[in-house]
């Protein structure tokens, strides 16, 4: 791979990290901004901020990355094992963030959801089948 290929993924999966915190942190402080006391929210509310945790770590460790390449003009290989850990990560970190909004569909009733369920669970399917795809794809290049 080359330099130019390794920036552009580590700043496109930093991108995707940083949004997707940005996105779980918002529903964390709507969730803590409602009065709705109960288990279900906040067991909602801890799925979304294991979510952000997540996506932080990740966007730190692929902005780290990033600029660790870009200072010393070589891809560092010593870093390996912290990418790919940030990337197990990250895909850990969409399935959660997806378990949280099949939750919040259900602080506001049961037809929400069952709805939410649904589609989180097709959602969670679908990118869980699309990673696998790449993921083998590229591991026998």
């Amino acid at each position: 791979m080359s330099l130019d290929n390794y920036l552009q993924e580590t700043g496109a999966l930093a991108t995707l990290a940083g949004i997707l915190a940005g996105f779980a942190i918002s529903a964390v402080i709507q969730l803590l901004s409602t009065d709705k006391p109960g288990k279900l929210s906040t067991v909602t509310i801890v799925v979304f901020s294991g979510s952000t945790v997540m996506f932080v770590y990740s966007l730190l460790v692929f902005v780290l990355l990033f600029a660790s390449a870009a200072e010393s003009n070589a891809i560092p290989t010593a870093l390996e094992n912290f990418g790919n850990f940030a990337l197990l990560i990250i895909f850990g970190a969409i399935n959660v963030f997806l378990a949280g909004i099949g939750l919040v569909g259900w602080t506001r009733s049961k037809t929400a959801g069952i709805a939410t369920t649904i589609l989180a669970l097709i959602t969670m399917c679908l990118t869980s089948f699309a990673i696998i795809s790449v993921v083998t794809t590229m591991s026998s290049i």
